[in-house]
């Protein structure tokens, strides 16, 4: 990639997205971070580093750059394809529900099927006039939060992560959104510094990744921090810590929401008798649980 030589023939929005899609599809780079193909990747990444709105492509599309902007624009087209660096982690911005967040190496990109079910409040799982207090345990950037709080304005909702460096990212979110005095943020290693707090409803998208499959991640994933992915050889890790305590944190009529990935069968296999059930959001089903306090209290 003789990166003078490729400055000196791209003038135009088409060139250079046309020429990252070129460069993706000969480096074999790897989607999984808010993109579905090589389009989206390329125009996200072009059209984000010079802050342009990406839905109105067509209107820039002949837009000629500045040589400036061609040396930031196949800079970080160079960081996507050769060091594998996912691109919301190179422009700091991913997506999630139309809600846009700030996101660097400190926190895992925000991509939670959790944030679908949020969009409709949760619905017909909770009655969202009833939730007064949230928990999203595991908040890393706070995006989960966030958008529990859009969907429940009168909640008092609160975001948890063991890692300080997460909760950094999660306070740049909060101020963006006006956030500061209404929604708490809390270092906690699962409920250790909760008390007895009890909240309507948990959300919880925990690390479930599986050793096998940590040995496997393509590049892109390495750039995430790994505390936020690793839950030993099954995946369930972190879920046999947090399932025990869940019933203590959830109000009598309390529900949690739980992400595990491709868990389902580990998770059965650890609780083969608890009665829960399985959303199916638009892409995918089995991924995501809701559990009510009642049914918790066996565990």
């Amino acid at each position: 990639m003789p990166h003078h030589q490729a400055s000196s023939e791209l003038h135009t929005i088409c060139d250079v997205v046309r020429w990252a899609m070129s460069e993706m599809e000969r480096r074999g780079i790897e989607l999984g971070h808010g993109t579905a193909d090589y389009w989206e990747e390329a125009t996200f990444l072009v059209l984000r580093t010079l802050k342009l709105p990406f839905d109105r492509l067509q209107a820039f599309w002949q837009a000629r750059l500045t040589q400036d902007e061609l040396w930031e624009v196949t800079e970080n087209i160079k960081s996507r394809v050769l060091d594998k660096k996912p691109a919301p982690y190179i422009v700091h911005e991913a997506w999630l529900t139309g809600q846009s967040f700030y996101v660097d190496e400190r926190v895992l990109i925000p991509r939670s099927y959790i944030a679908e079910f949020l969009e409709d409040r949760l619905e017909p799982w909770v009655d969202p006039e009833g939730v007064h207090t949230v928990l999203d345990m595991c908040t890393g950037s706070g995006c989960l939060a966030i958008l529990a709080k859009m969907a429940f304005e009168n909640a008092q909702v609160t975001g948890a992560d063991i890692s300080a460096d997460a909760l950094a990212v999660a306070r740049i979110n909060r101020t963006r959104y006006g956030l500061d005095d209404d929604l708490e943020l809390v270092q906690s290693d699962l409920f250790s510094h909760l008390g007895s707090r009890r909240f309507d409803l948990i959300l919880c998208n925990p690390p479930y990744v599986t050793q096998q499959a940590m040995e496997e991640l393509p590049d892109e994933y390495r750039h995430e921090p790994a505390l936020a992915l690793e839950a030993g050889i099954d995946g369930m890790d972190i879920m046999r810590r947090l399932m025990p305590e869940l019933k203590n944190h959830l109000t009598e009529n309390g529900l949690a929401v739980i992400e595990i990935g491709d868990g389902r069968e580990a998770f059965e296999a650890i609780w083969p008798d608890l009665p829960v059930t399985w959303l199916a959001s638009e892409e995918e089903e089995d991924m995501v649980f809701a559990v009510k306090a009642r049914d918790l209290q066996n565990i």
